[in-house]
């Protein structure tokens, strides 16, 4: 099954573009792809020998085209008929003359263009049958070309959000661990989720138009979330990583509350009473979960939460460095003795402010975080923290994914949801002790196996 490469023509046909510059300027423009002269360069002139997936992928989003508009797929009829040496009349008109043994001879355009698709090198010409063939364009069967090992390879696409936690690494680390031994190849997509009116619709709608890939897996997408549930209600396979709200779709959580309760719980055990909480954003579901775990360790305790020990950061140490300097700054006998934040990054914001009024933790003041982020550990004094297992979430979100993909539920989940809500895997938290609180270092608490936390 020849191809033929008809990219530069194309786009200058029907774009007005007749430089590599140009579109290198319009990739990064439209979708924020940012390749090398040399690079877009390739795609332009001979044989496109750099060409890539995801190239051809942000290409074709960005000029609203499919891959066929300037690709030709032709019939293998075409190649057999040039290993016969031609056949079928002469084409003077659109024909093209070539010169062989000092003669001239007519070409009919079927054996030119089977002869300029040897331009295109094996393994790009496997590539380029493989997006024909995802998009629709190739017919599946006999009469395909057959596919290189690499060619059968499919995709499942990984939306993130464009800033970046500490977490995404070992989160992203468990996916691809997984995916890594599926034949499965993972497409990134990143938008902003706090900025709706942008892209970001285009970019969820493009994923549905295109089905490039096979099924998604959503991180923390926020707000966009109505749009993956539209997405999803289509009928195509999502997971969702969140801890943001409620979603419509199966999606991969973990245990906020008994995390904080188990954190408030152990410094209500070394003797605290008046402990404060730094809040994170209360339209947060990961903040309400922790909220809900603190005071449910002060009422088993008998401790009545006080307004005052309550305030709210945005789970940056700014933030953390502010209501905590509020907290210092009450007079002595109604200061907090303990301080549960709820991130680690606030917590790293409280030990900057309690170096500044001059006050030892854990001396003065106990601290705990939560999230156990790569620095807790070598942060004076080593923060005790809640642990959130961010490499299991990406591997239980990754493999649910594929089990819906395969039609059938991994065997020993724990999910709640089927008819009377949406797959739900509740993924445990431990807490880390270590000297911030002042309890002697050990390496984790969790809840024991009798113990049930509502």
């Amino acid at each position: 099954m020849p191809i033929i490469w008809n990219l530069k023509k194309w786009l200058a046909v029907e774009h007005d573009i007749y430089r590599p510059s140009e579109l290198q300027s319009l990739l990064a423009e439209k979708v924020g792809v940012h390749l090398s002269l040399q690079a877009v360069s390739a795609l332009f002139h001979g044989r496109p020998n750099a060409l890539r997936l995801q190239t051809m992928q942000a290409l074709c989003n960005a000029l609203h085209c499919t891959l066929s508009d300037f690709c030709q797929v032709l019939p293998d009829s075409a190649e057999k008929q040039r290993k016969r040496g031609g056949g079928g009349a002469p084409v003077a008109l659109y024909g093209a003359r070539k010169e062989q043994a000092g003669k001239l001879e007519y070409v009919s355009p079927e054996r030119d263009e089977a002869e300029r698709a040897a331009d295109v090198d094996p393994a790009t010409r496997a590539i380029i049958l493989r997006i024909l063939e995802e998009q629709g364009l190739v017919p599946r069967g006999s009469d395909a070309a057959p596919q290189s090992p690499a060619a059968q390879r499919q995709l499942i696409g990984m939306l993130i959000p464009t800033w970046v936690w500490p977490f995404i690494t070992d989160l992203t680390r468990g996916i691809v661990e997984t995916i890594s031994q599926t034949p499965y190849d993972l497409v990134l997509y990143s938008i902003n989720p706090e900025d709706l009116d942008s892209g970001n619709r285009a970019v969820i709608d493009r994923i549905q138009a295109t089905r490039l890939t096979a099924g998604l897996l959503a991180v923390f997408p926020g707000k966009i979330s109505r749009y993956l549930t539209q997405l999803y209600e289509s009928g195509f396979p999502i997971v969702i990583v969140d801890d943001q709200q409620e979603q419509a779709a199966p999606w991969i959580r973990t245990d906020n509350f008994t995390g904080a309760y188990l954190a408030v719980r152990h410094l209500i055990n070394l003797g605290h009473r008046r402990i404060a909480h730094i809040q994170g954003p209360p339209e947060y579901l990961a903040s309400q979960d922790r909220y809900r775990g603190y005071c449910r360790a002060l009422q088993e305790a008998g401790i009545v939460p006080e307004p005052e020990l309550l305030l709210v950061g945005d789970f940056t140490p700014p933030s953390g460095r502010a209501c905590a300097s509020r907290l210092f700054a009450l007079p002595v006998e109604k200061r907090p003795t303990a301080i549960f934040a709820a991130a680690d990054q606030m917590a790293y914001g409280v030990l900057t402010a309690a170096e500044e009024y001059g006050l030892s933790v854990p001396q003065d003041i106990a601290l705990v975080g939560f999230d156990d982020d790569a620095p807790s550990v070598h942060v004076h004094p080593a923060l005790t923290t809640v642990r959130q297992p961010y490499f299991e979430m990406g591997q239980r979100g990754i493999e649910l994914l594929l089990a819906m993909l395969a039609g059938a539920r991994r065997d020993g989940a724990q999910e709640t949801g089927g008819a009377a809500g949406p797959v739900s895997i509740l993924i445990p938290t431990d807490l880390v002790v270590r000297a911030s609180c002042g309890a002697n270092y050990r390496s984790s608490v969790s809840p024991s196996s009798n113990e049930t936390i509502w």
